[in-house]
């Protein structure tokens, strides 16, 4: 008699830099009860996948899960899938780093579970059509993907009952179509829904396969699902009518079903990840133009709509975030150093690895329902990793302090990456800027901080629900505001928020124009190119920028010079020449970890660092984060005005939209009446803070 063969694959991670208090959440609420449930259900087969990193912390903090776990996989009721071991998106990392990534996992594995995995979990399912190769290489031999990926090569739910195998210059994988219709069904529908649709797979005769492969979290972390799985026994009741239906439907893994049957064909998959993330892409006008084609379209055509339509890829969050490019960038070129150290020092080459492999987790490196770029403590975990893998990889050089050119970020302008013992400083042509300070001693980036763009779902604030809602949804049929008002926040960014751009205001201009992007700029020197020099002398490197543009319409030449001291400091200089009456404000955007973390001091009272207000004749002031033990200490070589209000942005994750603290943005405003040439100076210290 023929069955109906289901997978039932979970998937769970945690990213790096996550708050212990969130992945002790996470375990209560959804990690431990599956456990248990599942345990409590011996006739239930399914896979599970855990990212390195959430596995590593479960053995850790609570090596009972892992006996428990090992005891499934013992009684071959588990199936356990490998994949990069801190959950990177493969396509995107250096070759060198791929394989290695999915070995370390599968090593982990073996050793803590006793399993040898040959199957492995994509991160986000982004998929490109040469992954096969280090798939193979690290011993992989099949995975899931969503049934949206074999949708879009013309493939339909009728041919997707079984699996695929795929190839690429002769390394083979086999391909399993997760079910979208699944992801959407469990545990969101009744049981007597779900049981209804597998009827209708199952009286098509054969033995035809449904994948259901998706996270983890939705069973008890996801809004309102613990009451629902477990509270109200939706989990447990699903695994019972799998255990009293199993006359005609049985559970199965990856690996039985893959060495019990064929594949039903050979597929060759576009780059793609699942549809929503395609979606999350787009930028925010063209992802409101593809939801209402997109609606329009299955109003003629049904569900087939789906895969006639498309949105991006996962490398254009490298378009829409330059900042989640300077990351991926600086990682690629880390990596090279990285590599060149293990070559020269194996046993501190493997440590940066280490700390290199952390810095490719992929959570802040995009932004969708899911991705994790907003959420300054992610970002500032992958920088952390990244400047230590990169201080490890330099010393085992030596040689300081070093200056490259390049376009490393591929943007077109060109960057100088200087480097002493004690900072990184990275400067572009773009705008005359700098897009990273990095503290090596403190792993801190100091200017990571994210701009205020538009997105797609901001245009539906005045619909978004509050908290109060009771229905189980999945989180993609949900939009819930986490606090009132934030539609007052909705404020865009003319330009990506470096440091060291420089602004030209009217005098009327007042910090809440500019707070708001309300102000009329005056010059043209933002965004635009400036040439950029670098020399190193005395231990010292200095960067040289120069620009001959206008203010009002007439001539203005910019040349400032920044020296980074062998020390902790850095020394801005500005040699102004033109005629101009008004405010010159160079900004500088910093980020740290917000109130109540970072105050700013020295200017006759102390106020929280995510504060806005004006202060005059300010000839010096300090930024002291208490957590990092850091102070930034600013002098002027001549009175300023100084300016500050926070950057917040409006986003949207698994709670809901809310709003975040990304930095601040400070102004050293100068009123000016000049015609001919000016200068000015300052210097920025970073220090030790023992208060």
């Amino acid at each position: 008699m023929s069955k109906l063969h289901l997978i039932l694959a979970f998937h769970n991670h945690q990213p790096v830099g996550n708050f212990d208090h969130v992945l002790e959440d996470c375990y209560e609420k959804s990690y431990l009860p599956f456990i248990e449930t599942l345990t409590g259900q011996p006739d239930v087969k399914t896979v599970l996948h855990y990212s390195g990193h959430l596995l590593s912390w479960i053995k850790d903090r609570h090596p009972e899960a892992i006996a428990m776990i090992r005891s499934l996989v013992d009684d071959g009721r588990v199936e356990m899938l490998s994949g990069g071991f801190y959950e990177p998106i493969l396509s995107v990392l250096p070759e060198k780093d791929r394989a290695p990534q999915i070995t370390a996992l599968s090593e982990f594995i073996r050793k803590h579970l006793n399993y040898d995995p040959k199957g492995m979990w994509l991160a986000e399912r982004v998929w490109e059509p040469n992954m096969p190769r280090c798939m193979a290489q690290a011993g992989i031999s099949y995975l899931p993907v969503d049934d949206y990926h074999f949708k879009l090569t013309g493939l339909g739910d009728g041919d997707l009952l079984g699996y695929y195998k795929t190839e690429d210059q002769g390394s083979a994988v086999s391909v399993f179509p997760g079910s979208e219709k699944l992801r959407y069904f469990i545990p969101f529908r009744s049981i007597d829904e779900l049981f209804s649709y597998f009827r209708s797979i199952h009286i098509r005769g054969g033995d035809p396969l449904l994948t259901m492969a998706d996270d983890g979290e939705k069973f008890g972390v996801w809004p309102k699902t613990y009451k629902h799985c477990y509270e109200d026994g939706w989990l447990n009741n699903f695994f019972s009518e799998l255990r009293r239906n199993s006359d005609w439907i049985e559970t199965t893994t990856f690996s039985e079903y893959h060495a019990k049957f064929p594949p039903a064909g050979r597929v060759y998959l576009p780059t793609a990840s699942y549809r929503e993330m395609g979606e999350w892409t787009l930028p925010s006008e063209a992802s409101l133009e593809y939801e209402y084609v997109s609606k329009e379209l299955e109003k003629i055509v049904g569900e087939k709509s789906r895969q006639l339509l498309r949105g991006g890829i996962w490398r254009s969050f490298m378009v829409k975030y330059p900042e989640a490019n300077h990351i991926h960038k600086r990682m690629m070129t880390i990596s090279k150093k990285v590599h060149s150290a293990l070559k020269a020092d194996g046993r501190k080459g493997l440590k940066a690895l280490d700390e290199l492999r952390k810095g490719q987790c992929n959570d802040a490196y995009w932004h969708g329902v899911f991705g994790g770029l907003y959420l300054p403590h992610l970002r500032s975990a992958l920088y952390r990793h990244l400047i230590k893998a990169e201080s490890l990889a330099c010393d085992l050089r030596n040689k300081y302090p070093v200056s490259e050119r390049s376009d490393f970020d591929c943007d077109g302008y060109a960057d100088i990456t200087a480097c002493t013992r004690d900072l990184t400083v990275v400067a572009t042509e773009r705008s005359g800027s700098l897009s990273e300070i990095s503290l090596k001693k403190k792993l801190v980036n100091v200017l990571d901080i994210l701009a205020r763009r538009p997105e797609a779902y901001h245009s539906k604030l005045a619909t978004a629900s509050g908290p109060a809602e009771d229905a189980t949804k999945t989180i993609h049929d949900q939009l819930v505001l986490k606090e009132e008002g934030l539609s007052d926040y909705l404020i865009y960014d003319d330009s990506r928020r470096t440091s060291l751009l420089d602004r030209f205001m009217s005098y009327g201009a007042k910090i809440q124009d500019v707070a708001k992007s309300g102000y009329e700029e005056l010059g043209d020197f933002i965004d635009s190119r400036y040439s950029l020099k670098s020399a190193v002398k005395a231990g010292d490197v200095m960067l040289t920028f120069n620009r001959e543009g206008r203010v009002l319409g007439r001539p203005f030449i910019i040349n400032k010079t920044v020296t980074i001291s062998a020390g902790n400091s850095l020394r801005v200089r500005y040699s102004l020449e033109g005629s101009f009456s008004g405010s010159f404000a160079p900004e500088m955007n910093i980020s740290l970890l917000g109130s109540p973390y970072a105050t700013i001091e020295d200017l006759g009272e102390t106020l929280p660092v995510n504060s806005m207000a004006s202060h005059e004749g300010v000839s010096g002031f300090s930024i002291r984060d208490g957590h990092l033990k850091l102070k930034l200490s600013f002098a002027f070589s001549g009175p300023i005005d100084l300016w500050h209000y926070p950057v917040e942005t409006i986003s949207l994750s698994e709670q809901g939209i809310e709003r975040l603290y990304q930095g601040t943005s400070f102004l050293f405003v100068h009123r000016i009446e000049m015609d001919g040439k000016k200068q000015m100076e300052f210097t920025i210290r970073f220090m030790e803070d023992a208060n």
